[in-house]
């Protein structure tokens, strides 16, 4: 791969970002609002989602802790791509126990993260958090402002995807145009591409979606014509929110080095349908 052709995959994987600016607020945050943490604003009746896993203990479910929520109307202006929806509220639910992280690269994590869509945002209401989810894991009201900003793929996005990368010819091409003087940088946002803790994200998201294991757990078999193709759907999965659980914007809920990761496909954003989404927990 030619340095030219280098910068050119550069810019054309180049997407826009909303960078989230986290704040303690002191004053409360109206019901349609966004937000982060607190009480989550939903349909009245609104059953709060709970998750098992098989080593649970038979009637044990885990309430979900809820970690942000984004007015689509408020986002709308710095959408600049028009990705999202032009109202309705998404909402973000991640399961926070003592003794387990959920990667959700195993097909057994399904339901150990939610997203919510809801379309009417005039009848909300707050949620009452259930009692058994303990104040440890109830993320504190925290205030969000959003910026507008440019997401430049990153080494691990293209070594992933593209045959012949070249590290330091990236290297050069991010320096020499100015890319990573790049004051937009960010851990805490909605779209964008995500920053890899390890690997292609977006790769796991199409194991699951074709029923694979992400775990690769031994006797799996996966060709190179299967690799090629699923390598061919990374572009179709759109980065919902990145968030860092071990900020202190999240109250340190969580104790790792990383970030968690929620995706959903096109057609199924388009779709509205946000029981499909596919989300990835990495730690270094």
């Amino acid at each position: 791969m030619e340095k030219e052709e280098m910068l050119k995959i550069i810019k054309d994987n180049i997407r826009s970002q909303i960078a989230l600016d986290i704040k303690d607020n002191s004053k409360g945050v109206s019901v349609s609002s966004s937000k982060v943490g607190g009480n989550p604003s939903v349909p009245a009746g609104f059953e709060w989602p709970t998750y098992h896993a098989d080593w649970f203990e038979e009637d044990e479910y885990v309430p979900l802790t809820f970690f942000a929520q984004f007015n689509m109307e408020e986002l709308a202006q710095y959408d600049k791509d028009g990705i999202f929806p032009k109202k309705g509220m998404l909402s973000f639910f991640y399961c926070v126990t003592d003794e387990d992280l959920f990667y959700g690269t195993d097909p057994r994590d399904k339901g150990s993260a939610r997203v919510f869509y809801f379309e009417d945002t005039e009848s909300l209401v707050p949620a009452e958090f259930p009692e058994e989810l303990s104040e440890e894991f109830r993320i504190s009201e925290k205030a969000v402002s959003f910026k507008e900003g440019t997401s430049y793929p990153t080494s691990e996005v293209l070594f992933d995807r593209y045959e012949g990368f070249n590290w330091d010819d990236y290297h050069e091409c991010m320096e020499e145009n100015g890319f990573f003087d790049d004051e937009d940088y960010c851990t805490q946002k909605l779209l964008g591409h995500a920053d890899y803790v390890q690997h292609c994200a977006e790769y796991y998201c199409e194991m699951l979606h074709r029923g694979l294991d992400a775990t690769f757990p031994d006797g799996q078999v996966i060709t190179k014509e299967d690799e090629k193709a699923m390598y061919g759907e990374v572009e179709n999965w759109v980065q919902l929110l990145q968030i860092d659980p071990g900020s202190s914007e999240y109250d340190d809920v969580i104790c790792v080095d990383g970030n968690i990761h929620f995706f959903i496909k096109k057609e199924d954003l388009k779709a509205l349908d946000f029981e499909k989404i596919q989300y990835i927990a990495e730690c270094s």
